[in-house]
């Protein structure tokens, strides 16, 4: 009777496991092993903790969605994600998220969590500036290995079209395409109020 009791338990136990998500393809950011798990686990971290879903686990139902997230992850100022997700009809919802802790640190709690309705006018706007930025031919990497530095800000535009996966990541960039994508999301469309020495 205790050998069945003890199997039933542990069954119950095994079946509660939860499998954890998947938010990036294998080697997205590096070859070496190494290097593309470091990454792997900073970004992810923050995204578990903004209580944010997987993109790429998306990508993989190859259904028609279509989502665009913004994660933004300051040395010293609050973990931030924005995430357009966008209807048949051509309307979207934005859910922006900002924990308590920092970005290059631990991500803390989620304090604020917020969806709200953006007009077909709006997001055709936005889908009108990602090909004007030719998001989806962009390198995920900087072809400058040397383009990473101690304090700074990690800018990570991921993107689920058709089934199709895109992720690009930058480091403090000054100018250029993820910069301007980033902020229009940030500042634009989430509103968030912020000093200019913020950005970086």
């Amino acid at each position: 009777m205790k050998k069945c009791l003890f199997a039933i338990v542990f069954q119950l136990l095994v079946n509660s496991v939860v499998i954890a998500q998947q938010y990036f393809p294998n080697h997205a950011f590096d070859k070496r092993d190494d290097l593309n798990n470091f990454k792997v686990k900073w970004y992810q971290k923050p995204l578990e903790a903004l209580k944010e879903p997987s993109l790429w686990d998306l990508s993989q139902a190859r259904g028609p969605d279509e989502v665009y997230r913004f994660l933004w992850l300051r040395s010293f100022h609050h973990p931030v994600s924005v995430r357009l997700s966008i209807s048949s009809d051509g309307t979207g919802t934005l859910t922006t998220k900002v924990c308590t802790g920092a970005g290059g640190y631990e991500p803390g709690k989620l304090i604020v969590n917020r969806n709200e309705k953006i007009g077909a006018d709006r997001v055709k706007w936005f889908l009108d500036r990602i090909d004007e930025q030719q998001y989806w031919s962009l390198p995920t990497e900087e072809e400058d290995p040397n383009t990473i530095g101690l304090d700074g800000a990690q800018w990570v535009l991921e993107a689920v079209k058709n089934g199709n996966y895109k992720v690009v990541d930058r480091w403090s960039p000054e100018k250029g395409p993820i910069k301007n994508l980033g902020l229009i999301l940030v500042l634009d469309f989430a509103r968030l109020k912020l000093l200019y020495q913020e950005v970086y």
